[in-house]
């Protein structure tokens, strides 16, 4: 797999360990990184005001607020409404899709995937971003 030539920060939520190392490995070898973890969006607001991100993935089911209610608060802030954000789920309902999608995810991934879903979604980003008006 060829690695990206981007080397943007990267921000995980989510509340399980394992998923956000796995997430760390799979991003690391595209050539994304670093990687910060959070376990919940509340605790992602602060870092997301102190530094800047390239790119959020967020676990849907999430607490205090789930991914489309953070993904709301998120493009409500000019400061960081333009990050781009995956959110991804293990629930295969097609209703996530459509509420992610109408809260302004970048992308949407149901879980598990590889490595190479994860390289097609995030070039599905950065093609967004690029097409995007200014």
């Amino acid at each position: 797999m060829a690695k990206s030539d981007t080397n943007q920060t990267v921000l995980i939520i989510d509340p399980s360990g394992v998923i956000t190392r796995v997430l760390t490995v799979m991003l690391t070898e595209l050539g994304w990184g670093p990687v910060e973890t959070v376990p919940t969006p509340v605790e992602a607001l602060t870092p997301l005001r102190e530094k800047r991100f390239g790119l959020v993935l967020t676990d849907w089911a999430t607490e205090p607020m789930d991914a489309g209610e953070f993904m709301k608060s998120l493009r409500a802030d000019a400061a960081l409404a333009a990050i781009p954000v995956m959110i991804v789920t293990g629930n295969p309902d097609p209703s996530q899709y459509i509420l992610a999608n109408d809260a302004g995810a970048d992308a949407y991934a149901l879980v598990p995937f590889d490595i190479e879903t994860l390289a097609l979604k995030l070039d599905q980003i950065r093609l967004r971003k690029l097409l995007s008006p200014s």
